[in-house]
């Protein structure tokens, strides 16, 4: 879908295939992902006019995926492509293919300058400083894809640290306490204004100025939880667009409205848990 005005949430990243292998049972179909995919559609889902930018294949569905979302595509020669296998406690992954590195070529006139910028690199397919390629209200990085190291075999292993941001601070990060297990967090503090670490159903712990609030898990019934995290970033970071004065208990307001968001997104396969605002506001009042 191409729209004639610019959107004002811009994600941009790989999209992807997951293929899910729980408890060594049989591995899932071909799952389309991407985190850039679970942020659009969450904020589409929001009411906010959308767009994609990505390098991925032919292959991805594209159309019927991400219906009513504007998809700028760079052509790659494959499809990034996860095996993710989950035990009780963990996932670890492994890479099975990569797609094709991003540049500010693709980005269109007139969409540097959106209400919401999410970034969430799958590998390393974006420069570190393509927070320099927008001016927008609010900018938020996940940065999953830049941690992730992986050899000849695929398996995929998490970095020490992050490649070095030049220019400005992004407004909020999100990672998973398991990416950070061996980075110091003081690498996130230098390149964002607001961290928030996420742990499952353990809850999450926000940080600005070096103060920590803790953020509590919403309960659900997990059927997938690819993209939980992704989807909670992009709850959050909606929600504190609407708090213009971001104080500290407008960031707890939101991690708890994301906390409820990525509940919802769990309890279904693939994306099509990604979770409206009605049902958000449904969820919270549950909560």
């Amino acid at each position: 879908m191409i729209r004639t005005t610019p959107p004002r949430f811009v994600a941009i990243g790989h999209l992807s295939f997951d293929v899910n292998v729980i408890e060594n049972g049989t591995p899932s179909d071909y799952i389309p992902g991407g985190s850039a995919a679970y942020a659009a559609l969450t904020a589409r889902d929001h009411g906010f006019s959308t767009g994609i930018l990505t390098s991925v294949n032919e292959d991805y569905p594209v159309q019927d995926i991400l219906k009513g979302i504007d998809v700028r595509v760079s052509p790659s020669e494959h499809t990034s492509t996860f095996a993710n296998y989950y035990d009780s406690c963990n996932r670890y992954q492994v890479l099975l293919a990569s797609g094709s590195k991003i540049t500010s070529v693709i980005i269109p006139s007139g969409w540097k300058e959106p209400d919401i910028f999410f970034a969430g690199p799958l590998l390393h397919e974006l420069p570190a400083d393509c927070v320099n390629w927008f001016k927008p209200k609010l900018s938020c990085l996940v940065p999953s894809g830049w941690l992730r190291r992986w050899g000849p075999s695929g398996v995929i292993t998490h970095g020490e640290r992050l490649p070095p941001t030049q220019g400005r601070k992004w407004n909020v990060i999100v990672v998973s306490e398991a990416e950070i297990r061996d980075l110091s967090e003081r690498y996130l503090f230098d390149i964002g204004e607001i961290v928030c670490i996420t742990n499952g159903g353990l809850g999450a712990r926000i940080w600005r100025n070096d103060v920590w609030s803790a953020i509590p898990a919403i309960s659900a019934k997990p059927i997938d939880v690819t993209g939980a995290g992704d989807t909670w970033a992009a709850a959050f970071v909606i929600a504190l667009s609407e708090k213009p004065n971001r104080r500290d208990h407008d960031i707890e307001q939101a991690g708890i409205y994301a906390a409820a968001a990525s509940s919802i997104a769990i309890e279904s396969v693939g994306m099509s848990g990604c979770p409206s605002r009605g049902a958000v506001k449904s969820r919270l009042i549950e909560f």
